[in-house]
């Protein structure tokens, strides 16, 4: 699972790519918890457009992030899921959790819209 990172204004936008599922999701839950760590005034956007698959660990580790950002207050916001990624939070309910975003442009100006 590759991670990569960019930082627009005042969001790290990190880009998977790969399969999210258990051998890896533990890895990658490591270096984004260091990264919201080590970046403590920015909010955080998951951009998962080469994310092909997602297991409950993948799920697992955002439910994850999304309590560590949360209790610092901050923001995470999701873009560009796959339909079977779409698919996996709509059965386990979590549609409704994550601020969940078709691009990356449209997730940028959701944030603008939700911290000022």
């Amino acid at each position: 699972m590759e991670l990569m990172t960019k930082i627009e204004g005042d969001i790290i936008i990190v880009y998977l790519n790969g399969r999210l599922d258990i051998h890896l999701s533990v890895d990658v839950e490591n270096r984004l918890q260091s990264i919201i760590k080590e970046e403590p005034e920015y909010h955080i956007l998951i951009d998962l457009s080469d994310v092909e698959y997602m297991s409950s660990s993948g799920i697992r580790l955002l439910v994850s992030i999304l309590r560590t950002v949360e209790s610092n207050d901050r923001k995470l916001k999701l873009s560009n899921m796959n339909e079977s990624v779409k698919k996996i939070f709509e059965i386990v309910e979590l549609t409704s959790m994550f601020d969940i975003y078709n691009s990356e442009e449209e997730a940028l100006k959701s944030f603008s819209n939700s911290i000022n």
